[in-house]
């Protein structure tokens, strides 16, 4: 009996010890920082397009939709779509089911409106292209896992959609010496 308290004494002490050795240090928590997406409404992105042209990204999502929380957690929290879409795009959150009133090419308009009648998200989650000027490329239905939602994201960030169809830059598209 003594033997086996023994072996129970010694492995709680080994799983504390454990933990303490494989804890994270203050410094090293305090060093990594993780970039996130740089999220504006939709008037903020058009005014700073106007100012300084870039593309805008739309994540058309609603509070209730399992796949948009599934996307925001894995997707757009993932390091190296954050840091791209915040260097190439002005990106947007806009739920449809809110009321706000948004300007699409200087009209006044619901978020319903904008995101089903301009942007014809009829799902969500949906992720809608925008070239500066508020010119419609191209809606996205569905979730978009990271390495997915990075491919597109160079497709259109870096204009790539002027020049080559999506089939040809997919098959040359090296995300590693990105």
């Amino acid at each position: 009996m003594k033997s086996k308290i023994s072996v129970f004494a010694a492995l709680f002490l080994c799983v504390i010890c454990a933990g303490f050795i494989f804890l994270p240090k203050e410094n090293e928590t305090a060093s990594t920082t993780v970039e996130e997406v740089k999220w504006l409404t939709y008037d903020q992105a058009v005014a700073l397009s106007k100012k300084n042209p870039k593309p805008i990204f739309i994540d058309v999502y609603t509070d209730w939709c399992g796949w948009c929380k599934t996307m925001d957690k894995n997707t757009f929290s993932n390091h190296k779509v954050a840091a791209y879409l915040n260097k190439r795009f002005y990106s947007v959150k806009l739920n449809p089911e809110k009321k706000d009133t948004v300007h699409y090419k200087g009209v006044a308009m619901t978020n319903g409106a904008l995101a089903g009648k301009i942007f014809h998200a009829t799902s969500y989650p949906t992720t809608v292209y925008l070239e500066g000027d508020e010119t419609l490329l191209q809606p996205i239905p569905g979730y978009q896992a990271p390495n997915d939602l990075y491919r597109i994201i160079h497709y259109i960030g870096e204009n790539h959609y002027k020049t080559t169809t999506w089939d040809d830059f997919s098959k040359s598209f090296n995300e590693s010496a990105e």
